[in-house]
C-alpha cells in the first residue's frame, strides 16, 4: 500500500469529493471496522461484526449504511445477500492509513491492575518536569487591581482551564462587578454558574460569591476553578509524576483495551461517538491512576484537566449541539492534558507565588435547582449576573455527557433523567409529563402567542417533539427563578441576566422583553435592557438579540 498526504477536510478519488467530516458515527464505525479487518487479518467482516459495531440488529439500517458508504466512494456495495456482499476499491487503498484502528478488533480486555503490573516489569526512566511561563506582561506601575483585570480579560487566567458551552466573556462579569460597585464582604450570586465565570471573577476581586447549578459538571468545574488553596511543590511532583506514569503506559495502551473507569459505565455507542479507542484507554487509564491518590487538595485540579483534555481532543464538536466530527483538527489526548496541567500550574503559581498578598473572595458551591434557592441560601445577596438557559433546544446534560461519565455523576441513564427533570426547560428533550412550571405564565399573553404560533406552524406535523410546549415551561421556570432572586437579592440591589432572542420555524421569541414582563408581574422595582450584541444565522434572516435583563429589587 502506499501513503499519501491526506487532506482531512476532503477525501479525492475518480468517483467524488467526499467530505470525511460528513460521515454518519454509524458510517464512520463501520467504514473503520471493514478497512481495520481488511488490513490487519486481511479478510472482509461478517454482516454481525458490522451490525455489532454500529450498534443495530436491523438489516435495513445495516443496508443503508452500507449503501450510503457505497454512494460516498468509500466501498463498493453489492447487497447484503450478494457473496462478495462489498469490496474496497484499489484506488481508495490510501483510505486505510486514515480508518485502520487495530484497538477495534481487540477482544481481550485488561484491568487497571493489570496494567500497572505490565508497565512495572518495563521501569522505563522519567521524561517529564514541568515548567512554567509565567511572566504578567503589565506596565510595572500597574496597580494590583488592574494586575488582576489584565490576569482575568486577557489572559483568560484560571477560566481557561475549563470552557462551557455559551459561557459569557470574563470582561463582562469585571466590568459589570466594577459598574454596579461591588466590593469585598459583599455577596454575588450565579444561579446558572456553567463553567464557574461569575465565581472566579468575583474571587479574583476578592468577592464572596454563591454559585448554584443542577449540573453536576458545573458544580465540579466551578469548585475545582476556585481551589486555589494547594501546595505548589506537592502539585507538581503529583503532575510529574502523573506524566511519567503516563508516557510508561502509553505503549502498552498501543496494544490492549481496558476495562475499568468510565469504559466500565459509560454505553459503547456513546463513548465511541465521543472518542476513538486509543483516546478511550488512555482517559480511562489517567482517571483511574488519579482515581488511587491521596486527596491532597490537587486531585480536583488534575480531574478538571482530564475531563478538559478529553473534550478537547474528542470527535464531538459544539455547533452548537454536539456534532460528530471524527477526523475535526484537533491536538491528541496526550498533548491537550500536557496543556492543561501546564495551565493550571501556571495560574496558580501566578496567583500563589506573585500574588500571594492578595484577599481574594470565598465561593460556595451548591448543587441545587435554583427555582427553590431562598431554601438553601441563608446570606442576602447584593448582586447577581448569570445567564440562564436560553430556549433554544440545547440539552446541557447531551452537551456534558462525556463529563458525567468520566467524573462518576452518573452510571446510566436513570441517573440522567433526574438531573433533567430539575432542569429550566430550555430544550424539548427535558420535558416529563410531570413538569408543570406551565401553569404559572398562563395569563402571559406574549408568550401564549409565541407558543401558539409555533403549533401553528407545526399543525401538518403529528410527530416529533412539543417546542410550544417548551415556550410555556421555559417561561414557566424562569418565572419560578425570578421569583427566588426576588426572595434572596436585598433591597435596592440589581440582578443581571444575558439572554438571547431565538426563533423557530421563522418566529420570533423575545426572551428578553418577555422576562422583563415576568419581573414587572413580579413587582421588581425597575426592569430595563441593555443590548450586547446582534447574531446573525444563515438559516434564517432574523436578526437576534443577545440583551442583558437588568432588574432592580
Amino acid at each position: 500500500m502506499t501513503t499519501r498526504s491526506v487532506n482531512l477536510n476532503m477525501l479525492h478519488n475518480d468517483r467524488s469529493d467526499v467530505k470525511l467530516n460528513d460521515l454518519t458515527f454509524r458510517q464512520y464505525m463501520a467504514m473503520t471496522l471493514i478497512l481495520s479487518t481488511l488490513n490487519i487479518e486481511h479478510r472482509y467482516p461478517e454482516v454481525t461484526e458490522i451490525k455489532g459495531i454500529i450498534e443495530t440488529k436491523s438489516d435495513r439500517m445495516l443496508d443503508i449504511t452500507l449503501r450510503a458508504l457505497s454512494k460516498k466512494g468509500l466501498l463498493e456495495y453489492y447487497g447484503l445477500d450478494k457473496s462478495p456482499m462489498l469490496t474496497v476499491p484499489k484506488r481508495n487503498e490510501w483510505l486505510f492509513d486514515l480508518f485502520t484502528d487495530k484497538l477495534m478488533l481487540e477482544r481481550e480486555t485488561v484491568t487497571f491492575k493489570d496494567l500497572k503490573r505490565i508497565v512495572k516489569e518495563r521501569e522505563l526512566p522519567a521524561r517529564y518536569s514541568l515548567t512554567t511561563n509565567a511572566a504578567i506582561q503589565a506596565p510595572l506601575d500597574a496597580s494590583k487591581s488592574e494586575l488582576l483585570r489584565q490576569l482575568n480579560n486577557e489572559k483568560g487566567i484560571v477560566h481557561r482551564w475549563y470552557s462551557y458551552l455559551q459561557d459569557f466573556p470574563p470582561s463582562l462579569v469585571w466590568d459589570k462587578l466594577a459598574t454596579y460597585g461591588i466590593k469585598p464582604g459583599q455577596v454575588v450570586l450565579d444561579p446558572f454558574c456553567g463553567s464557574g465565570t461569575t465565581a472566579v471573577v468575583a474571587k479574583l476581586m476578592g468577592i464572596d460569591a454563591i454559585a448554584v447549578d443542577i449540573n453536576p459538571v458545573a458544580c465540579f468545574v466551578t469548585s475545582a476553578k476556585c481551589n486555589w488553596s494547594i501546595d505548589l511543590s506537592q502539585l507538581r511532583a503529583e503532575m510529574e509524576s502523573l506524566l511519567n506514569d503516563f508516557a510508561a503506559a502509553s505503549p502498552v495502551l498501543d496494544d490492549i483495551r481496558l476495562s475499568d473507569g468510565f469504559i466500565k459505565i459509560m454505553p459503547k455507542m456513546e463513548r465511541n461517538q465521543w472518542l476513538k479507542t486509543k483516546p478511550q484507554n488512555e482517559v480511562a487509564y489517567l482517571g483511574s491512576r488519579i482515581g488511587e491518590m491521596d486527596d491532597g487538595g490537587y486531585k480536583q485540579s488534575l480531574l478538571l484537566a482530564l475531563v478538559g483534555a478529553a473534550v478537547e481532543a474528542s470527535n464531538v464538536a459544539f455547533c452548537p449541539g454536539t456534532t460528530f466530527y471524527p477526523f475535526r483538527r484537533r491536538d491528541s489526548f496526550s498533548e491537550a492534558f500536557q496543556k492543561k496541567l501546564n495551565a493550571i500550574y501556571e495560574d496558580l503559581y501566578l496567583l500563589k507565588e506573585l500574588l500571594n498578598d492578595t484577599d481574594f473572595g470565598n465561593v460556595a458551591v451548591f448543587r441545587e435547582d435554583c427555582r427553590n434557592m431562598s431554601e438553601y441560601i441563608r446570606k442576602e445577596i447584593d448582586f447577581i449576573i448569570t445567564s440562564p438557559p436560553y430556549p433554544n433546544d440545547l440539552e446541557y446534560t447531551r452537551q456534558t455527557r462525556l463529563e458525567l461519565y468520566l467524573l462518576g455523576c452518573v452510571r446510566d441513564m436513570d441517573d440522567i433523567r433526574d438531573i433533567k427533570r430539575r432542569m429550566v426547560k430550555g430544550s424539548t428533550k427535558l420535558i416529563f409529563d410531570d413538569s408543570d412550571s406551565a401553569k404559572y405564565v398562563k395569563s402571559f399573553d406574549s408568550i401564549q402567542n409565541v407558543a401558539n404560533m409555533i403549533g401553528g406552524a407545526l399543525k401538518d406535523r403529528n410527530w416529533g417533539w412539543d417546542y410550544p410546549r417548551m415556550i410555556r415551561e421555559y417561561f414557566g421556570d424562569i418565572y419560578l427563578t425570578l421569583l427566588e432572586i426576588q426572595k434572596v437579592l436585598k433591597e435596592g440591589k440589581y440582578a443581571l441576566l444575558v439572554v438571547g432572542d431565538q426563533t423557530y420555524k421563522n418566529i420570533l421569541i423575545p426572551v428578553g422583553q418577555i422576562i422583563c414582563e415576568l419581573a414587572n408581574d413580579l413587582k421588581f422595582a425597575w426592569t430595563g435592557l441593555e443590548t450586547l450584541r446582534i447574531r446573525r444565522s444563515t438559516m434564517h434572516s432574523i436578526p437576534l438579540k443577545e440583551e442583558i435583563v437588568v432588574l432592580k429589587k
